[in-house]
């Protein structure tokens, strides 16, 4: 498929010519306007998490005795879900 028309704002600033091999580039309003912007605040969760790395690190990432015990409760048929402190758990979790 080939697309013939381009609007003239593009077609000044970046040509049409198949011919032309250079790179584009941005025009000088558009790059003092990327210069400008400022730069992303890191959340206070991203720099809690940076600062406990070592901690985070030393962990397992799953507790194999906690899922062992699920597994067994399982299967003798005592596993117990309770929706209420699940629902409080998610609420508190997430708002």
């Amino acid at each position: 498929m080939e697309i013939n028309k381009i609007n003239s704002t593009i077609n000044t600033e970046m040509g049409t010519s198949r011919s032309k091999t250079s790179s584009f580039v941005l025009p000088q309003e558009t790059q003092a306007v990327v210069a400008q912007k400022p730069q992303a605040e890191v959340s206070d969760d991203c720099k809690l998490i940076a600062h406990n790395q070592p901690q985070l690190a030393e962990m397992d990432d799953v507790d194999l005795d906690k899922v062992a015990q699920i597994r067994q409760s399982l299967i003798d048929g005592s596993f117990d879900i309770d929706i209420e402190q699940m629902v409080d758990a998610i609420v508190q979790q997430h708002g």
